[in-house]
């Protein structure tokens, strides 16, 4: 008898979601299974094994959850940078995830793994050259670098704030953080 059919990306949103709410140590390939709906077989037979479906399922988070078209508006640097922040931080997303990032969520767990820290660094880097392409005004490379900077590691510090403070303190962190950078920009 073949195994049915899956979405792929239906099976790894579930994914993301599991592994967000019970960690990836904490989340056994039977616990997948159970959620997914999806056999053993197939799961393994399509991502390898239980590392695979993580990172499948980071690839995907950062296709359809990480709002990098944001960075490419121009309104105003500060309003489209709090957007960005901002949309992680949304109680009424769209999708069933925690508030925060699920790439950063897991960066923290495994962060002791080399593959992990590769993914995680190669995600950092593409933030910043969407920041770089957001911020390519008249600063100098060495400017554009500083600030480039501080925009990854902001990015970095924010996507913890949610569990420490509550939304409103959340919001005031990242728009007090945001005026500082932006004041930078205007001196």
């Amino acid at each position: 008898m073949r195994p049915k059919e899956f979405n792929r990306n239906s099976v790894l949103e579930k994914c993301i979601t599991l592994f967000w709410a019970e960690g990836y140590n904490g989340t056994g390939i039977q616990k997948v299974v159970t959620v997914t709906g999806v056999n053993r077989y197939s799961l393994y037979k399509e991502f390898g094994n239980k590392e695979g479906i993580l990172y499948a399922s980071l690839a995907l988070y950062k296709e359809r959850h990480v709002p990098l078209d944001l960075l490419a508006k121009s309104s105003s640097i500060k309003d489209t940078l709090y957007q960005f922040y901002a949309s992680f931080f949304d109680p009424t997303k769209i999708s069933n995830h925690p508030l925060g990032c699920y790439i950063s969520t897991m960066a923290m767990e495994l962060r002791e793994t080399k593959e992990m820290q590769l993914f995680f660094n190669e995600y950092l880097e593409l933030l910043g050259q969407k920041f770089s392409q957001l911020l390519d005004q008249n600063l100098s490379m060495e400017e554009l670098t500083a600030v480039l900077q501080q925009l990854v590691m902001f990015y970095c510090t924010s996507m913890g704030m949610y569990i420490i403070f509550s939304q409103k303190e959340t919001e005031k962190y990242l728009q007090d953080n945001l005026n500082l950078i932006t004041k930078c920009l205007n001196n």
